[in-house]
């Protein structure tokens, strides 16, 4: 009997702990998806901003159509990979536009006019602030990935980790040179 109620004992404290390092593990896999949704969002708010700094751009650029059709084409790529949550491609896809964005921007500044429009300067302004938020929600996000990471790494949560599934997730580095 005594030895009934500490196996009945050992396997509550069992289920106990599972259940704990589980919920501890979905809380984690939360907060980097709540990470994820907030980049989303951000990236969403700044590839919105491309098409307009394009067309303020086009009457003064109309040779430049190159820099500013790849810019549309990087922009496209990163929404592709935004649908897809691959966060090599949506690194990969982010360098191409910060790139795409700098050469525009280089070639923007050798325009005056354009340069002293108060259009094109709050949309450079709009753009700088984004890239500043961008930044502080990636590494945000990279924190919980790293968090999540790290907990179902380690013992005994990498038991539960692999009993119940949960995945590795993949930082994302977008090359933060500024654009």
């Amino acid at each position: 009997m005594l030895s009934g109620l500490v196996v009945f004992g050992a396997i509550v404290a069992v289920i106990f702990a599972f259940v704990l390092i589980y919920n501890g593990l979905v809380a984690a896999a939360e907060k980097a998806t709540r990470a994820w949704t907030d980049l989303d969002t951000l990236l969403h708010q700044r590839h919105e901003e491309i098409p307009r700094i394009v067309e303020l751009c086009e009457p003064y650029l109309a040779r430049e159509r190159i820099l500013l059709d790849g810019l549309l084409e990087a922009r496209a790529a990163v929404f592709a990979a935004r649908q897809t949550r691959d966060a090599d491609a949506l690194g990969r896809a982010e360098a191409q536009l910060r790139a795409a964005a700098t050469a525009l921007m280089t070639r923007a500044a050798a325009q005056p006019e354009l340069v002293a429009s108060p259009v094109f300067g709050r949309a450079r302004q709009r753009q700088a602030t984004l890239d500043l938020e961008l930044k502080g929600v990636l590494d945000r996000y990279n924190d919980a990935v790293r968090d999540y990471n790290a907990a179902i790494g380690r013992a005994p949560g990498n038991l539960v980790a692999l009993v119940a599934a949960f995945p590795r997730l993949r930082p994302l580095d977008f090359g933060h040179a500024s654009s």
